[in-house]
């Protein structure tokens, strides 16, 4: 049986857990044997009350910016409006509008995340979120090619280290496998930024000229504010840590002492050191880094479906126009939503094989692909496109907590945490030039490309899977 089979049917009864006041933990004669599961329940939901809402909220408003370049490119086309005709942008230049976000946005990833560490997670996740608002604000005014280059390299370095900042916040409050269904359910929660950013997008393409603005310049304001005000409140609302006895003030010092004492070995710590230079080796000594990192680039380079493109992909299939095809984008997101709402809730109750799962959902994937590049009626084709999106979206997201869990140290699970997304966000470098307009309207030869990195990231999945003791040939554990 697994650890976290054992961990789910007795949470409390495990060796690692029997410390007490002698070890000076602050709660006289307490040991965590003696915490029952009732117990143990309610100081989990005071904990999700305080922070998921608040982390769901905020995730999604991020999602709904990065998302929000793949809206503006079509906004009021057919006007002669959008922003590629009035900046005058060929579709080489535009694709390194999407492309540059990510330099910086990836590169600041782990510095980003061991800052969070280094100050504190209520004051990091604020200064991030308020800092790429005002950014996205400012995409309003440009006026140029170099304009746009200079606000999404901007707003990607302001806004990289948000996910994982958050991963790694979730690490220090919860065990691997209790942080599957939170996350994912995080994740799910992002998927109404796709709703909200269609229904947006079709709302400002009729604002288009008012205040002598174009409908793509409001898209930039709308979306940039909501970031400001939220980063402003997360300061005062996110608590820090479960031992913080300034921002924790929801949790008795007894709940402090079950929270942070109940962690795996080898958990993230308050009190230890934000570098460590020996674990930062082990993270890139283990092979499952690498066989992790097979399965974060297969997934983001192989997706037949992302999300910076998506809006234009739905658009040249033919049978729509562009705001439309904003709106067209929402049932991807539901799609992604019930699978991997669907998958989190199987995956945690041990019901299904988280490495069996995402196995299957890349091959669904790689069919997609073959669908894609051979079929032609644009119905089947959009019926494909959202079983690809929810597949693709679905693979790497219920595996985060069996990556966390091959981290130890804070170090390492930091480290870790931020190079794995730095993997995840790859395709927005070279995504953009594998589904360049140049390939459109049928992108035969962008979805023969995604096909084979797939069959990279199929393999990946079975060798992890073996590498961690759960092989994707059986369905259960």
């Amino acid at each position: 049986m697994s650890e976290a089979s054992m961990n789910t049917e007795k949470p409390v009864a495990t060796p690692s857990l029997e410390k007490t006041e002698e070890e000076g933990d602050g709660e006289e004669g307490l040991s965590l044997n003696s915490v029952s599961a009732s117990e143990l329940k309610r100081v989990q939901r005071k904990i999700d009350l305080r922070i998921m809402p608040w982390i769901c909220l905020t995730y999604m408003f991020m999602r709904l910016d990065v998302n929000t370049v793949g809206n503006i490119a079509i906004v009021n086309a057919e006007q002669k409006h959008d922003i590629k005709t009035q900046l005058r942008l060929s579709p080489s230049q535009w694709a390194w509008v999407i492309s540059c976000f990510y330099y910086t946005y990836m590169g600041i990833e782990p510095f980003s995340t061991l800052m969070m560490k280094k100050t504190s997670p209520s004051f990091w996740i604020s200064r991030i979120m308020v800092s790429w608002g005002i950014v996205a604000c400012c995409g309003a005014a440009v006026q140029d090619y170099g304009g746009l280059i200079t606000i999404r390299t901007l707003l990607g370095a302001t806004e990289g280290g948000f996910f994982p900042c958050i991963l790694y916040y979730l690490a220090f409050w919860f065990r691997p496998e209790e942080i599957t269904l939170r996350i994912c359910f995080m994740l799910a929660c992002s998927t109404f930024s796709g709703i909200i950013s269609g229904f947006i997008s079709f709302g400002v393409a009729f604002a288009d000229g008012h205040g002598h603005l174009a409908g793509w310049r409001w898209l930039f304001i709308i979306e940039g504010l909501p970031p400001i005000v939220l980063g402003l409140l997360t300061i005062f609302v996110l608590p820090d840590y479960p031992d913080s006895k300034a921002t924790a003030k929801f949790l008795s010092e007894r709940e402090m002492y079950v929270v942070k004492e109940r962690l795996y070995d080898g958990a993230p710590e308050q009190t230890s050191k934000t570098w460590n230079t020996r674990q930062a080796i082990d993270v890139l000594w283990n092979p499952t880094f690498w066989s992790f990192a097979g399965i974060w680039v297969g997934n983001a380079l192989g997706n037949p479906t992302p999300s910076f493109v998506l809006p234009t992909v739905i658009f040249e299939l033919g049978f729509t126009n562009s705001n439309i095809s904003n709106v067209l984008t929402v049932p991807t997101s539901v799609a992604i939503f019930l699978t991997l709402v669907t998958c989190a809730i199987m995956v945690r109750k041990d019901i299904w094989n988280p490495f069996c799962v995402s196995f299957i959902l890349q091959i669904i994937n790689l069919i997609c692909c073959v669908v894609l590049m051979t079929v032609k009626q644009p119905i089947v084709r959009y019926i494909f496109i959202l079983i690809a999106r929810s597949a693709s979206n679905t693979v790497v997201n219920i595996l985060w907590p069996s990556r966390v869990a091959a981290l130890k140290g804070t170090t390492a699970v930091g480290l870790g945490i931020a190079l794995s997304n730095v993997l995840s966000n790859i395709d927005g470098l070279i995504g953009p030039l594998i589904f360049s307009t140049i390939y459109g309207p049928s992108y035969h030869v962008s979805y023969s490309i995604c096909a084979g990195i797939l069959s990279v990231g199929i393999i990946s999945i079975a060798v992890t899977g073996a590498l961690v003791g759960r092989p994707v040939f059986r369905t259960s554990w």
